[in-house]
Order: structure tokens, then sequence, then C-alpha cells
């Protein structure tokens, strides 16, 4: 066969290249090559090896007519001077002969890519040294080897767009569901439990916003590159969006927490990029089947939910099997109900009193949003707001309804016995007047003074506020509206931010409140926040207050006001005319 226009080599050349404008695997194409190859030119076998990328190995890509052990001799063949023809071959860019396995003569030769580099090796194997190829087939057979690498580089690049994010190199959201779903099929179960993780980096969007999005980007590159060596090899690490990461880990509950804490650990170290000394934090929520959940996709929402949480916990970590994660999960599942929940009634305002410590008059009252759902009883703010706040549509739906209510119970309050009302919504909303102007005009229509109208504002969003805010804010007291300080102490107060609001009181969290009267320290703590609060010319005010030791304490650390159970349940709208003319009566 020295014709390159024979009928065999020209049919053998079509047929490959129909089968690579097919898409088929470039392992079938060759081995389809190999096939024809030896009843061509008559070897016992043919085979295409393929070079790795370090170009210090070669593998078997494909074969045929060769029979055990030849393929696994043929599975792994290290490139040197010395050794199996095939890596003399690829090493000296030459033909090479000799035996493989003591019984089996071969003759390799170096094969190309569209480039000239070379790319693995062509054996022909048989009982005894086998002839050469006609340099026509050799020809075909290069080029055709060639163009199936092309091919293959290709397909492989298109799969590196649809299943590889390209930032971190870590697989994507796509690909990790395929991979979870992947996981399901195989069969997941007490034997071989498997946990999906899901990370979120902690204030990462300061990062973007005070240094740039380069910076970010370079964040988050070198904690996938963490993430990668913080868990074993066979954990499934990806890139879901944003800052969010996940992991598909084959280990039950407790295993997954372990590999959590080696994620804390490997991120706790700060980045070092271009001068500046970057903290990472993290918050992982886990969800393992089959403890928590058996169905991929209710498994991530687990994951998700626990997320959330553990951006509450002091370790950063949190597991679906809390029952808070589980309540959570229901909550969501109605998410989409809220407006409808709001337009129907169930959600409610209740009026919880504050008290003057000294005193131990009513001074005021705080509204407080109740959800009574069908299902799941009564919800507190706690349980929805958070996915409220998720969506900007639902937020400023939800603090519509919030002021229109307020502004209703306001109107119905007589006149002769009015009392401030507290009461907290979104900062997200309050980028513009906008959100306010339909309160206002009614309280000014109905006569009644702003002041009476006290906003609080969470703790939290003093990291994030944007400046619009902060405007928004000088205005609305410049009206007359008061705003306050919530939930202060949870230790996400900024300062700076503080100093720049017009507070006219502070609200100290809770979870500091219930434990003043066990732990001198929280003592310490309170005498701490009144000495800045009189720094600010701000009051102070008490959250949870539920014993009387409680109240002693606070009142001699100069705090003047108090809620809690102490002092009475909140009541419903329907009460509060009542119990705002007793607290006028024992005025």
């Amino acid at each position: 066969m020295n014709d390159s226009s024979s009928p065999s080599l020209v049919a053998l050349e079509r047929d490959a290249l129909q089968a690579l404008v097919d898409g088929d695997s470039i392992e079938t194409i060759l081995r389809d090559v190999a096939g024809r190859m030896v009843r061509l030119c008559a070897p016992a076998g043919v085979a295409f090896l393929r070079l790795d990328e370090s170009g210090a190995s070669l593998s078997l890509l494909a074969q045929s007519g060769l029979q055990d052990p030849m393929p696994d001799a043929l599975g792994t063949i290290r490139v040197g001077p010395a050794g199996p023809p095939p890596g003399v071959a690829v090493f000296t860019n030459a033909p090479a002969a000799g035996l493989l396995d003591e019984s089996m003569s071969v003759i390799a030769e170096p094969l190309t890519d569209d480039d000239g580099r070379i790319a693995g090796a062509l054996v022909l194997a048989g009982l005894s040294p086998p002839d050469g190829m006609p340099d026509a087939l050799r020809q075909t057979v290069g080029r055709l080897f060639a163009m199936a690498l092309r091919r293959d580089r290709r397909d492989r690049e298109v799969q590196d767009l649809i299943y590889r994010d390209p930032l971190t190199g870590l697989p994507n959201r796509r690909c990790f569901d395929e991979r979870l779903a992947e996981t399901f099929a195989r069969g997941v179960d007490a034997a071989s439990p498997v946990s999906v993780l899901f990370m979120d980096l902690d204030e990462f969007k300061k990062v973007n916003d005070t240094l740039g999005h380069e910076f970010g980007d370079l964040l988050l590159a070198i904690v996938g590159s963490r993430l990668r060596r913080a868990l074993s090899t066979d954990a499934f690490v990806a890139r879901l969006g944003g800052d969010e990461f996940g992991a598909i880990v084959t280990a039950d509950a407790g295993a997954a927490t372990a590999a959590a804490g080696r994620i804390t650990k490997a991120l706790k170290e700060p980045a070092m990029l271009r001068g500046y000394r970057l903290p990472i934090y993290c918050s992982i929520g886990i969800a393992t089947c089959p403890d928590h959940e058996s169905d991929p996709a209710l498994l991530k929402r687990l994951a998700d939910m626990a997320m959330y949480y553990a951006k509450q916990s002091a370790t950063g970590i949190a597991s679906a099997a809390t029952p808070e994660v589980r309540r959570a999960m229901s909550i969501s599942a109605v998410e989409f109900d809220i407006p409808a929940a709001l337009q129907s009634g169930q959600i409610g305002l209740v009026f919880q009193p504050r008290v003057n410590l000294v005193s131990g008059r009513v001074t005021g009252f705080e509204a407080l949003a109740r959800w009574n759902h069908p299902t799941l009883g009564v919800l507190s703010p706690s349980h929805f707001i958070p996915w409220v706040e998720r969506r900007p549509d639902l937020a400023l739906r939800y603090t519509e309804w919030l002021l229109h209510s307020l502004a209703d119970t306001l109107i119905q309050l007589p006149h002769n016995a009015l009392v401030p009302i507290s009461i907290n919504i979104p900062v997200a909303v309050m980028q513009s007047d906008a959100v306010f102007t339909a309160m206002l005009g009614r309280m000014t229509e109905a006569g009644l003074p702003l002041s009476l109208l006290q906003i609080e504002i969470v703790e939290r969003a003093l990291t994030r506020m944007p400046a619009e805010v902060e405007a928004v804010v000088e205005r609305m007291v410049g009206l007359g509206i008061t705003f306050e300080l919530d939930d202060f102490g949870s230790g996400e107060a900024n300062l700076a931010a503080l100093s720049r609001l017009p507070f006219s009181a502070i609200k100290i969290a809770g979870e500091i409140v219930q434990t003043v009267a066990t732990d001198p320290r929280c003592e310490r703590l309170i005498d701490g926040v009144a000495r800045f609060a009189e720094t600010f010319g701000v009051s102070l005010c008490a959250e949870y207050v539920e014993s009387q030791a409680q109240c002693d304490i606070l009142r001699r650390l100069g705090v003047e006001q108090g809620q809690g159970f102490l002092f009475g349940q909140a009541v419903p709208a329907g009460d509060l005319v009542a119990a705002v003319r007793a607290v006028h009566r024992g005025a």
C-alpha cells in the first residue's frame, strides 16, 4: 500500500473524518482507526498512547487487537532514553523498536499535534518484529490523530465554559448540581452518607466597595485555592456564584463538621494583596443525607438555611440538624405567601410596652409584626423578615404595609392619650423619602405630631449603610421623626456611622441583658455602653428584661428604659387603646 489514494486508505480517512463531525469520542475514533490498521498492515495489534500534560508519561488512549496483559503494560509508560519503546520514541522523536512484557515485539513512532509538538505515540505490536508502516498510512494516521486531539481540546474548552468558573478554576454551580445528582443516582444511605456544605464569605461586599472588584476577584481566587487544599481529594468543591462556594463530601455530619473546621482554619490566615492584609471570614452551613434530607434539591436548601444561621454562630458553622434550621426551612417554603398574608390580615401588629426603670411608668410601645400562619402557627419577625429582606420588592411592600398599619394605629389613639410607638424597618428601603411619604401625609392630615413615630435601625445595618440612607435619616429627623439604634452590642457596630447618625436612643441587645445578672462581664459591658451613650447624648433602653434582678442592675447602671416580659406581654392592636388609657390614668 504505497498510494495515498488506495481505496482502503481513502475509506479509513473518510470514515474517521465523519466520526469527528458526528461528535464521536476520541477513544472511539482512534479505536476504529487502530482496527483498520490491523487489517491493512497485519500487525497483531495497534495502540495509540497520549502524552500527559507534564510530558513525563504516556497513557493508553485506544487500541485494537491487543490481548492481556499487553493493554496493562501500555497503561502507563514513562518517557525517557531507556525503557519501553514508546517512551524512547517520544523522548528521541524517532521510531523505536523492542520488547514489551518480554514476549511482544513492538515498533513505536512519535505522533504530533497541529503545532508539530509531540503529543503521543503509535504502537504496532506482534510476536515477531512487525513491519513498518507505509508512508501514506503513516501520514494519514498522524493527520487523523492530530485532528482528533484538536477536536478533543475544543470539546474540553467548551466543557470548561459550561462547567468551570473561569475566575477560580473551580467547577461552577451547574457542574455542582449535576455532580450532586450523579452522587444520589449511585445511591446514598447510612452506609455511604453524603454531606453538602454551603459557604459564604462574610463582608465580602465591603472588599469590592472599598478596594474595587479587582481585589475582590483576587480574594475569591485565593479562597478557591485554599478550599481545594483544606478538603480531601475526594471532596468536590465548586464556586456557586458571587462569594458563595459549595462542597460535596462523602462523609456523615460529624466528619463534615470536622471538614468545615478545616476550611475555617485554612481561611483564617489573612490574605496579603498588594500591601493590604485582608481577613477572610466564612459562614458554613452543613446538611447530610440521609440524616437530614434524602432529596438533593432539599438538601441544598437545608445547607443554605444552615449557612444563614452560621452567620449568627460563634464558630461560623451550623448544621441542618438544629430545630431552628428545620423551622426556617418550613418557613422559607411559604416565602411567596407573604404578600397574600399581608393582604389577608394573617400578618398583624402587637405592641410591647416600654417602661421607665426608675418610675415604672410606661413611656411608649414597640410595634412588632406577628404572622398567624395557618399551618406553622404564630411566627415572630425573626422567622420571616430575613426572607423578606432578601427580595427588594417584597421588603418595600412589607415596609409600606408596616407603616400604613402603624399610621392607622396612631390615628385611632385618643388625642389626649398619645404615646410614642417605635417600629423596626429594613434599611434597604430607606434610600429615598418615598417610603415615608404616605405615612407622613396621613399623620399630618390627622394632626398627629411626627415625634410619635420612632424608627429603629438594627446595628448590623450600619456596616453597609449607603450614604443615601444617612441623608434620608437626616431629613426625617428634621421633620420630627426620631431614630433609635436597635440590637446594640451584637458585635457589628460601625462606630464611624454611629457618630454620623442622629440617634435619640440605643437599645442594648437582648443576649447581653439576659445574662447581666449572672455574668459580671455583661455588667461591665453595659456600664461601658452607658458611658458611651452619655458621650453621644442619647438614652438607653434594655430589651428582653425578664427578671427583677436584671431590672435592678440595669437601673443602677444608668439604663433609663426597658422592655420585656417583666413589664407585660405584647398586646394586640385592638387592646392598645385601653392600654394607653391605663398609662395615662396612672400618670
